[in-house]
């Protein structure tokens, strides 16, 4: 099959892409058995915490400050390596 524009080369693909679709990958795996994992199990976690069902405060408070720290994380690794990829030179 002929090269085209729409079609990019397997070798078109980039170190700085390749670790940023890792980091990605990587990320919402996290977020997803964040999300996944405790309501499947939230049946179990049935004793009370700070006067809530324990349930209820992962769902009400833990998981939305997980969200922002994969955000904060990703957006620190992301800020590193574009820094890196400014000096070395490293196309994006």
């Amino acid at each position: 099959m002929p090269q085209t524009r729409l079609t990019p080369s397997r070798t078109s693909v980039t170190p700085y892409w390749r670790r940023n679709l890792r980091l990605i990958l990587l990320l919402l795996a996290i977020w997803a058995a964040l999300t996944f994992i405790p309501s499947f199990f939230a049946s179990r976690l049935s004793f009370d915490f700070i006067g809530w069902p324990f349930a209820f405060w992962m769902a009400a408070y833990g998981a939305p400050l997980a969200y922002l720290i994969i955000i904060a994380v990703y957006a620190r690794v992301m800020n590193r390596a574009d820094e890196r990829a400014d000096e070395t030179g490293e196309p994006r």
